[in-house]
């Protein structure tokens, strides 16, 4: 157990969102997430999306480990919901559908039929168009992030991306090199290849920047043919062509263990430092507020483990 907890934020959260897609996760996958949030504070708004079967659930490990977070919990119909032949029903009559001719048919089927990375999308653009009261949004996974502080300390204006390790570039990373060959082609590969892997997992910013940042990416995934979108987990290739290209405006780059956003996933651990009290730092000696893809490397799982136990 942490034998001191981080200072809570003075600062009203009250007008801070954070939106998580959770569909297809049991609660115990979501726990270190909603209750390492809960130990910060925080006291604005979480919205998690899921399926109907998971709300019971939901509800129970949130009344459990989070009680004094205020939850959203917005039930979303998708075709991952279903039982095997349902599903294979589905997708026989969707692919009969002039989805290309037809933009409203185009969206609706990839919003049902598409993969949770890019669906996820749709909901955030639901959310934020309903509920414009809010001052400041996060986006962000929740299977593979904890929060030490909190995560909208000090931000400044504009959007806030996380970066990959600085050794992993476009080009390099095979993940993010097929992504982005297979949604864009060789020039944009040729174009953007040397630049570092930018993370779309983990992105926050002001209400503007982030609707406009949700917005951009529904154009990108709308932009390929249905066929195509309807089995890929192109966000990535999209945040980074975004990105590098110019189009999020004032973006902040957050760099691994130098920033509000430590990525971690490919980084060797034996640079972590980890402070006597059961947190990660930074570079600079600060708790690093959100941590990212903690779940790649047994000594921080371990940590939070400890740190909030079952």
């Amino acid at each position: 157990m942490r034998t001191a907890p981080v200072q809570r934020d003075p600062l009203d959260n009250r007008n801070d969102l954070i939106l998580g897609a959770a569909a297809g996760y049991c609660a115990g996958q979501v726990r270190l997430f909603a209750q390492s949030l809960a130990q910060t504070g925080f006291n604005g708004r979480l919205v998690l999306f899921v399926h109907g079967s998971q709300l019971g659930s939901m509800k129970d490990m949130l009344r459990t480990y989070a009680p004094s977070l205020e939850v959203d919990l917005v039930r979303i119909r998708s075709i991952h919901e279903h039982p095997k032949l349902v599903r294979s029903c589905l997708k026989r009559l969707a692919a009969a559908m002039p989805a290309e001719r037809i933009s409203v048919l185009k969206r609706a089927l990839l919003r049902f039929h598409g993969k949770p990375h890019v669906t996820r999308y749709f909901y955030y653009a639901d959310y934020l168009a309903a509920h414009a009261g809010f001052v400041r949004v996060l986006l962000s996974d929740v299977r593979d992030v904890v929060f030490q502080s909190n995560p909208f300390r000090d931000l400044e204006p504009g959007l806030h991306v996380g970066m990959e390790s600085e050794d992993l570039t476009i080009a390099t990373e095979p993940f993010d090199r097929d992504w982005m060959l297979d949604a864009y082609g060789e020039s944009m590969l040729r174009e953007l290849g040397h630049k570092q892997v930018s993370c779309s997992g983990v992105t926050l910013g002001d209400f503007e920047a982030v609707r406009r940042y949700v917005d951009l990416i529904l154009r990108e995934a709308l932009r390929l043919p249905f066929r195509h979108m309807k089995t890929r987990i192109y966000d990535q290739a999209f945040h980074n062509k975004l990105f590098y290209c110019g189009e999020l405006g004032d973006a902040h780059p957050c760099q691994p263990l130098k920033s509000r956003i430590a990525t971690l996933g490919c980084l060797d651990p034996a640079i972590f430092v980890l402070s006597e009290t059961g947190y990660l730092l930074n570079t600079d000696g600060r708790v690093a507020p959100i941590v990212h893809q903690y779940d790649r490397h047994r000594v921080l799982v371990d940590l939070f483990e400890a740190s909030m136990p079952a």
